[in-house]
């Protein structure tokens, strides 16, 4: 098994709305960046080990069926490897990032606000 690497371009959009996850996904593709998606916490656990590598960012939506944000970022965070991936939550739901987010992003954002949030924890490939 192949360990886990960091790659710095490489982020997971973390989102169950499958119109923004794409819109989120396109717009930084776009942008020069490695992209992979999951529209759930659970999601993205497997996602992690098929991606092979720490991804540089974390973007999460809090509020998901089948396994929430809050539940995901506990999982995430007991991972020793992926202790210090930087996530950033994506909510309209509350107004402050939670205990193990580096930081938040609002909804509904606007592009620049997420490309300059982004840019500040990813190089572009």
């Amino acid at each position: 098994m192949e360990s886990l690497v960091p790659q710095v371009s490489s982020v997971l959009v973390v989102e169950d709305d499958a119109d923004l996850r794409a819109a989120v996904a396109d717009i930084l593709e776009d942008e020069g960046f490695e992209v992979h998606v999951a529209e759930n916490g659970q999601d993205a656990l497997v996602e992690l080990v098929h991606m092979g590598r720490r991804p540089c960012l974390v973007l999460l939506d809090l509020m998901m069926p089948v396994m929430d944000g809050f539940t995901f970022m506990e999982r995430f965070r007991a991972d020793p490897g992926m202790r210090h991936v930087p996530v950033v939550v994506c909510s309209a739901s509350v107004s402050e990032p939670p205990e193990g987010a580096s930081a938040m992003l609002r909804k509904p954002f606007e592009i620049p606000a997420l490309l300059d949030t982004v840019s500040g924890y990813c190089a572009r490939s």
